[in-house]
C-alpha cells in the first residue's frame, strides 16, 4: 500500500507544480537541544516563505521542543500554538512580526493566537498574548475553537478562515485531544496536523473512533488536494527507521526531518483500520501509535 501512496503522492506534487503553489523551504536538521545549551537560542525562527514563519522551541529550554507556526495575510497574521513552558515566545514572535511589517512597508498587522490543540506544552505562552495590543487570543478550549472559527456541526464540518489573500481551511479532527484541529494552508499546500500526525509518538487520548474518525475526514479532505507537506508540532524518531528517542529526550543528535508526506497519512489510515476497534500499539516506519500520555495506556 505504502508503495502506491508514494505514487499518488508523487502525482500530487506535480499538481502542486502546476496549480500554483507558493513554495518555500524546510531545513535538512533544526537547531538541537544540546550539547552546549548556553550557545542555543530559546527559539530556532526559520522562514520557510516570506510570509510563513516555523519556530522551534530548543530542548534546553523545555525537553518538548514544540513547533509554531506564523502566517501572513494581508490583513492579519495567525500563530499557531505558543511554546511549553515559561518562555520569551511573545518578544520572539514580536521580532518576526516587525521584520515582516517592515519588508512589506507596513505600520502595523492584527495578531490571532491560535493553538493546534490545547495541551500544556502548546499554551505555555498565553499569558504573554492575552492582554497584548492588537491580538486576540482563541482560549484553548473546544467550545472557544467552536465559536471563534463558527463551527455548526463539530466535528464533521469544515470551515475556512480568510487571513486577507489566504484562505485557511479548518478541520475539525479530535483524538489526540477533544479540541485538534488541523490547518491546510491553500496559498502553500501544508497541511498543519499538530500531534495527530508527525515522526514520534503519536497519542491517542480519546476514543479510537475519534481518532479514526478524524483521520478518515483528514484523507478525505486531501484526496483531491496537493499536500506539499505535512507538518506536525514535534519530532520524536530518529532517522533510523523505527528508532524513537526516549520520552523527555532533550538532546536528539540524529532526529528525523519534520515534515510528512500525505502517504504517511494514508499509512496511519491503514494501521488504525487494521485494529478493527480496538486500540493496540503499532510502531511504524516513520512514527507509532499508542495509547494515552504518557504511559501509552488504553
Amino acid at each position: 500500500m505504502l508503495a502506491g501512496a508514494l505514487t499518488l503522492a508523487g502525482a500530487i506534487a506535480a499538481q502542486a507544480a502546476e496549480s500554483g503553489i507558493r513554495p518555500g523551504v524546510l531545513p535538512d536538521r533544526w537547531l538541537l537541544g544540546g550539547p552546549n545549551c548556553v550557545e542555543l537560542p530559546e527559539f530556532q525562527i526559520h522562514e520557510y516563505n516570506p510570509d510563513l514563519y516555523i519556530l522551534r522551541q530548543s530542548g534546553c529550554s523545555n525537553d518538548e521542543k514544540p513547533f509554531l507556526y506564523l502566517l501572513f495575510g494581508q490583513n492579519k497574521a495567525l500563530l499557531l500554538d505558543t511554546g511549553a513552558g515559561k518562555t520569551s515566545v511573545a518578544r520572539t514572535v514580536k521580532t518576526v512580526i516587525d521584520h515582516w511589517l517592515e519588508r512589506n512597508k507596513k505600520a502595523s498587522i492584527p495578531l490571532v493566537v491560535g493553538h493546534l490543540h490545547g495541551h500544556d506544552d502548546h499554551t505555555g505562552g498565553d499569558p504573554q498574548f492575552a492582554s497584548a495590543p492588537d491580538t486576540t487570543l482563541i482560549a484553548p478550549k473546544a467550545d472557544a475553537v467552536k465559536a471563534f472559527f463558527g463551527f455548526k456541526v463539530w466535528p464533521k464540518e469544515i470551515v475556512q478562515y480568510d487571513l486577507g489573500g489566504r484562505v485557511l481551511d479548518i478541520i475539525p479532527i479530535p483524538g489526540h485531544d477533544d479540541n485538534s484541529i488541523a490547518i491546510y494552508d491553500r496559498q502553500t499546500g501544508l497541511l498543519l496536523t499538530g500531534d495527530t500526525l508527525y515522526p514520534g509518538r503519536i497519542y491517542v487520548n480519546d476514543t479510537l473512533a475519534e481518532f479514526a474518525a478524524s483521520i478518515e475526514r483528514l484523507v478525505d479532505f486531501t484526496k483531491d488536494k496537493p499536500v506539499t507537506h505535512i507538518l506536525g508540532t514535534h519530532v520524536e524518531n530518529s532517522r533510523t527507521p523505527y528508532k524513537e528517542y526516549a520520552i523527555h529526550t532533550v538532546y536528539q543528535p540524529d532526529e528525523h526531518v519534520l515534515e510528512l508526506g500525505r502517504a504517511h497519512l494514508l499509512e496511519l489510515q491503514d494501521a488504525v483500520k487494521r485494529m478493527n476497534g480496538t486500540l493496540k500499539p503499532v510502531s511504524l516506519r516513520d512514527f507509532s501509535v499508542c495509547g494515552k500520555y504518557p504511559t501509552c495506556e488504553r
